[in-house]
């Protein structure tokens, strides 16, 4: 019985992004929910690029980066909100 690194890699990373998730619910302030959102995301893109080379589909590299950068923009753009209400 063989076990692959790659997929458990993958598993791996996603336990880490659903504590990251679980992360945002109790944050104390918006900055601290945006940085785990963020980390969130990364350990999300992580565990697909690592699935990618598990399940050898180059698809998967595809959404990860699209869902990457829409939360990236989603993170700049609050940001600009909220200096704009502050100011």
């Amino acid at each position: 019985m063989s076990v692959d690194i790659w997929l458990f890699t993958a598993v791996v990373f996603f336990i880490l992004t659903i504590c990251a998730v679980l992360r945002i619910i109790p944050g104390p302030t918006l900055n601290d929910r945006l940085i785990a959102i963020n980390v969130a995301a990364t350990l999300a893109c992580a565990g697909a690029l690592a699935l990618t080379v598990a399940a050898g589909s180059l698809l998967i590299v595809l959404i990860a980066g699209l869902f990457a950068c829409m939360v990236f923009a989603f993170t700049i753009r609050s940001f600009q909100t909220r200096e704009r209400s502050s100011a």
